[in-house]
């Protein structure tokens, strides 16, 4: 029985695939490693709940937070950075994802109701 070599897969580039095919099988063994515990720490950071501190900076005040699949749509009120007597504003609805160590936020517009 000849061994096949295997075909990387198409969705990883050329500059991943080509330095991972010139190693040893101890470095390979190596990067299963690395790559499995890497794997585990990501699924840890996205599994993680968001949590109220995470979602609401200086002045600013979350009014509702909805679990969203891989995220949440958070509604808050926020600063304008002028000084004004009617801050916060809002509110206004975002969604937040958790990519690695940060948060993605994508604003979605004014809260339902609000004008």
């Amino acid at each position: 029985m000849s061994a096949e070599h295997p075909t990387p897969p198409a969705d990883l580039p050329a500059y991943v695939t080509d330095p991972i095919e010139r190693q040893r099988p101890d470095a390979l063994e190596s990067i299963r490693d690395y790559v499995d515990e890497l794997l585990a720490y990501h699924r840890a950071l996205e599994a993680q709940d968001l949590e109220g501190d995470d979602l609401a900076g200086d002045d600013e005040e979350v009014v509702d937070v909805e679990e969203d699949g891989d995220g949440a749509i958070v509604v808050k009120r926020v600063p304008c950075g002028k000084d004004c007597d009617g801050c916060p504003h809002g509110p206004y609805k975002y969604a937040v994802k958790r990519e690695g160590d940060s948060l993605n936020w994508e604003y979605l517009g004014k809260a339902d109701g609000e004008a």
